[in-house]
């Protein structure tokens, strides 16, 4: 299956610019984007291997593909190339409707990863409440997984806070992670890679955020994984797991801002890894640790 994430927030916002930063930093990941318009997107011309009318390969492994001839014609080239991607990302238009959009990802071979809205710091406020664009703003947020509140450093502290406080009292339960020039770690963007753990406690990811994993060969039950689920604070970014056994069906735990679910994986996983993000000074490893306290010998 193929990892399919939305990336929408109204014009401005700053969508190409994250676009860019993780076609830069793909960390070895085959990433296909979808973009409307492949002039919006200035892609550093030393990374780019080969391009046509509606496809532009980079020499990292990652390519763009044009929606000009349509949403699924352009996934179906996509997933037929002789490398398809691990994971396809879509760049929403601006005025985009992205909750329907993310129902794309549940076209066959596709798995829906997430929801991210990108909002502008400076302006956010002035223009959810503008009586002809406010509609729109609002309906991206409510449908956003994860908001990534981007400028902020163009913002006071104060005014920061201030955004901060309006998201979490106008959308109940909304997950966001501020940054500034789209600068977003791609295990953020698209989840942690669960099969590259190495072993440690704690592990850097970025500046601003931290991680905690856990890999032990036992694996442990549907039940375990939707307890450990449920269990995760407010402040978690992203998590991602597997468990399985070598006779067993595996487990796949995901979880992106507010929204998280464990599922079958069609190919039995071995043992058990779990990682989870979060920001810096706000991810309680002693709370995740005693998730799993009671679940190895």
């Amino acid at each position: 299956m193929i990892g399919f994430t939305v990336i929408g927030g109204y014009l401005g916002a700053g969508k190409t610019t994250v676009l860019n930063h993780l076609l830069t930093h793909a960390d070895g990941r085959r990433i296909g984007v979808l973009v409307n318009d492949f002039g919006a997107i200035n892609i550093d011309a030393d990374l780019i291997s080969s391009r046509s009318a509606t496809t532009i390969s980079l020499a990292n492994g990652c390519i763009c593909c044009s929606l000009a001839d349509g949403f699924v014609d352009a996934v179906d080239r996509l997933q037929h190339r002789d490398l398809p991607p691990e994971h396809i990302v879509v760049e929403a238009s601006g005025v985009a409707e992205v909750g329907q959009l993310a129902d794309y990802g549940r076209l066959p071979g596709l798995e829906l990863d997430g929801v991210l809205v990108v909002a502008d710091a400076e302006t956010l406020r002035v223009k959810a409440d503008d009586r002809y664009v406010g509609a729109t703003v609002r309906r991206q947020l409510a449908s956003a997984d994860l908001v990534l509140l981007n400028r902020i450093d163009l913002v006071t502290e104060q005014d920061q806070a201030l955004c901060l406080d309006w998201l979490h009292s106008t959308f109940p339960g909304i997950r966001v992670m501020a940054c500034q020039q789209g600068d977003v770690p791609v295990s953020v963007l698209l989840g942690p890679q669960v099969r590259t753990l190495r072993p440690a406690s704690m592990t850097g990811v970025h500046p601003q955020y931290v991680s905690w994993h856990v890999e032990r060969r036992q694996p442990v039950t549907r039940d375990q994984l939707e307890t450990f689920r449920r269990g995760l604070a407010d402040t978690v970014l992203r998590a991602k797991g597997t468990s399985g056994s070598e006779e067993g069906t595996g487990l796949l735990l995901q979880v992106v801002g507010k929204r998280g679910e464990v599922s079958t994986m069609s190919g039995a996983a071995i043992g058990t890894r779990l990682v989870v993000i979060g920001l810096k000074g706000q991810l309680d490893v002693s709370s995740l640790d005693g998730l799993v306290a009671d679940w190895f010998d």
